[in-house]
């Protein structure tokens, strides 16, 4: 009997140690799932979610991110956060303002704090963390990813958060013109002074006007005097 009993004990303190109560969860940091024997993942609907307060992020920005139990829901006792590049496998940015009497940040895939957990097993309905950005390098769009524990037999792994758009690779559009494109040249109309100048002055015109009228009446008079002298 006393056998039993303590065999039972082993097996109550390997499970203990093997949940990582304060967080150590270092050898999950690929996969995102606790190292509980005989247990595995849930397959329904989470009731915990993750939300953020930004929809696009830039270069060096920082987000907040919120993990939240569902109304009547029970509280989780332990949990893992990373950011992640849409399909990507390893963690991106770091967590910063980290309150080490509720997380403890992990240094996943060798980036310093990029993943943070629970630093006790203390139960919580709300829990927030400051994600940033890395300032010199440009990320393609990223989700957070959160797993849940609920207890020692019941978590969720990878819960997502919604898709945050990064803007900081897309380019300026180009101003310069298309190799296809045709230039045209406009011929302007000569100036008003151009145009006035092939045309004959307007005193020159009326001085030939009176010269013709003139020889039209010495012609006359000429016509006239024969005629008188033609009678005589």
């Amino acid at each position: 009997m006393h056998v039993e009993i303590l065999l039972l004990l082993c097996v109550c303190c390997v499970r203990r140690v093997t949940a990582y109560p304060g967080g150590q969860v270092e050898n999950s940091c690929e996969s995102m799932t606790p190292n509980h024997p005989d247990f595995e993942p849930q397959t329904d609907g989470s009731p915990y979610k993750v939300f953020v307060n930004s929809t696009t992020f830039t270069p060096g920005q920082t987000i907040t991110v919120t993990l939240q139990a569902a109304e009547n829901t029970s509280e989780f006792q332990g949990f893992m956060l990373q950011a992640r590049e849409v399909h990507g496998k390893t963690a991106v940015g770091r967590f910063t303002l980290i309150n080490t009497n509720q997380s403890r940040a992990l240094n996943c895939f060798n980036i310093e704090n990029s993943t943070l957990s629970q630093a006790s097993a203390d139960k919580k309905s709300q829990f927030e963390a400051t994600w940033e950005a890395p300032a010199n390098s440009s990320l393609d769009d990223i989700q957070f990813f959160v797993t849940f524990v609920k207890d020692y037999t019941a978590f969720w792994t990878m819960v997502n958060s919604s898709t945050v758009r990064s803007i900081g690779n897309q380019s300026a559009p180009s101003t310069s013109p298309s190799p296809n494109k045709t230039t045209s040249t406009t011929i302007k109309p000569p100036a008003a002074s151009q145009q006035t100048s092939s045309l004959p002055n307007s005193s020159h015109k009326q001085t030939n006007l009176s010269a013709m009228w003139l020889g039209v009446i010495l012609h006359a008079l000429i016509l006239h005097s024969l005629f008188i002298l033609s009678n005589l």
